[in-house]
């Protein structure tokens, strides 16, 4: 981590400016980051144009008002980027081709602006573009940084993120008060279930990156980054973390042998889920784990129940096209006075009923379909595609993350996918020496 800071110490200079300014400069802050943005796309420094872009996504999901300014800069920088791309076009030769896939989703959503009500058009234009751009943006960033740096930049994600987890852990003891939200460890992220995907999704970039490169990293380097990932899911107790780091182990494991062997136990995966949920809280007191667990909210899933029967009520109204994307935030808001007495507050808590209402069911198929074609073109190239596709599709089956682009963790699942469905990376890991400091 050392190393990693002194041969980054210019990237974080400048986050840190950012963040003092945008904490203490006042309307500084408005004009900064974009400066700095247009100068470092002069220098060509593209690693730092996107680690800056994902550290200001981190920033912007904290519930800290002095970081509010992150929340309207990330709007500036994710144009910005895609604006790089289009008239630096040869700079990114030969264009990583992830988005195409998507491109009929896209299409369907831009179509459900025309369905938007409640004065809500231009969010849902703005969010659509960007989840748009965001599709756009990181597979071609990551695909342009592993080709120039090869795995140093994979070895800088990596140590990336691990810093982020270590920074919320060590203000965890010095400002508790920061990193905590009703009781509950968040780190330096907006709410203790954010981090907890935010740390499963990260624990996924590193599987992938370890399965590449298994000498990547020594072994005190890969104590640090499991010490940082298992202490912020158990000190933030989110339970689809935990339940997720699971599945990814099980799953791989039995695909490794085999498989059609791994198809098999996730059928059986299914089967006893559904026996256990059944009889969760007798579970969880038998093994005296009632309280990690919130034994109180667990059969009614935090509210979620209630919001999922609210969503299918909504998508009874529109089950082929929806209303838009952020429609399903917007009518979440609408009712929270009702829902909020049912004991439910927030969104849907489900992408796929999230992108079922704003999209329609046309838009949600469309999506599912370039997300399992990716998934499955991924199994070519590593063992752990499905366990990751398995994983992905239970932590977004509990959160709405994967319906919102500028958030810190779409932008990990893009990187996910990117790595796993370029050949270059495969080729990489199978030709190219790995330098090991």
């Amino acid at each position: 981590m050392v190393d990693y800071l002194k041969n980054n110490q210019q990237f974080w200079l400048i986050a840190i400016v950012w963040l003092l300014v945008g904490m203490y400069g006042g309307p500084i802050i408005w004009g900064l980051p974009p400066l700095t943005v247009l100068l470092m796309k002069k220098k060509k420094m593209y690693s730092e144009l996107f680690f800056g872009f994902f550290f200001i996504l981190i920033l912007s999901d904290s519930r800290q008002y002095s970081l509010d300014f992150a929340e309207s800069i990330k709007n500036v920088y994710v144009v910005l980027l895609a604006l790089f791309i289009f008239f630096d076009f040869k700079e990114f030769q030969p264009f990583n081709r992830l988005i195409v896939r998507f491109i009929p989703f896209f299409l369907v959503a831009f179509l459900c602006l025309f369905y938007s009500e409640g004065g809500i058009f231009f969010t849902s234009l703005q969010k659509t573009l960007s989840y748009l751009l965001i599709a756009l943006i990181v597979p071609n960033y990551v695909f342009k940084l592993y080709r120039e740096e090869g795995t140093a930049f994979l070895r800088n994600l990596v140590h990336f993120g691990t810093l982020i987890l270590l920074v919320g852990l060590v203000l965890k003891f010095i400002y508790p008060e920061v990193t905590t939200l009703q009781a509950r460890y968040c780190g330096i992220l907006g709410n203790p279930n954010g981090l907890g995907i935010f740390t499963i999704l990260f624990f996924l970039i590193f599987s992938v990156v370890a399965n590449y490169y298994p000498d990547l990293f020594l072994r005190k380097e890969k104590a640090l980054i499991y010490i940082c990932i298992y202490v912020s899911i158990i000190l933030c107790g989110s339970r689809t973390a935990l339940v997720g780091t699971l599945i990814f182990f099980i799953f791989q494991y039995f695909y490794r042998l085999s498989p059609f062997f791994g198809f098999i136990v996730f059928i059986i995966f299914l089967m006893v889920y559904q026996v256990i949920t059944t009889n969760i809280e007798v579970i969880v007191i038998g093994l005296g784990i009632e309280e990690y667990f919130r034994i109180e909210t667990l059969k009614s899933g935090s509210g979620r129940l209630v919001a999922w029967q609210f969503a299918w009520e909504l998508i009874q109204d529109n089950m082929f096209f929806g209303k838009g994307f952020s429609y399903t935030d917007y009518i979440f808001k609408q009712n929270a006075g009702i829902l909020g007495v049912r004991g439910h507050q927030g969104n849907a808590h489900n992408s796929y009923l999230t992108f079922w209402i704003d999209t329609g069911i046309v838009g949600l198929v469309l999506y599912l379909r370039a997300f399992l074609l990716s998934f499955f073109q991924a199994a070519k190239n590593t063992v752990i595609a499905i366990p990751l596709m398995y994983t992905i599709i239970f932590c977004s089956y509990f959160e709405s993350w994967l319906t919102a682009s500028l958030n810190p963790f779409t932008i990990q699942f893009f990187i996910i996918l990117t790595i796993i469905t370029s050949e270059e990376f495969k080729l990489g890991a199978e030709e190219a020496p790995v330098p090991v400091h």
